[in-house]
């Protein structure tokens, strides 16, 4: 079955902030991190509060 994955384009200051955290979570942890286990982790959790911020920011 073919994975039905997406990229998306983080650059600048986002991808630096990804990068330390991911590096962060391997030293505290000891474990391999992603910066992609972080983005999804994000989106898993904190999706619907995301998008309920930016509705009231772009209704004004």
């Amino acid at each position: 079955m073919a994975r039905n994955d997406t990229s998306i384009a983080i650059n600048g200051d986002r991808k630096k902030a990804l990068q330390d955290a991911a590096v962060d979570i391997t030293i505290a942890t000891r474990e391999p991190c992603k910066i992609s286990a972080i983005v999804q982790h994000l989106i898993d959790n904190y999706l619907d509060e995301a998008t309920r911020d930016l509705k009231a920011k772009r209704k004004g």
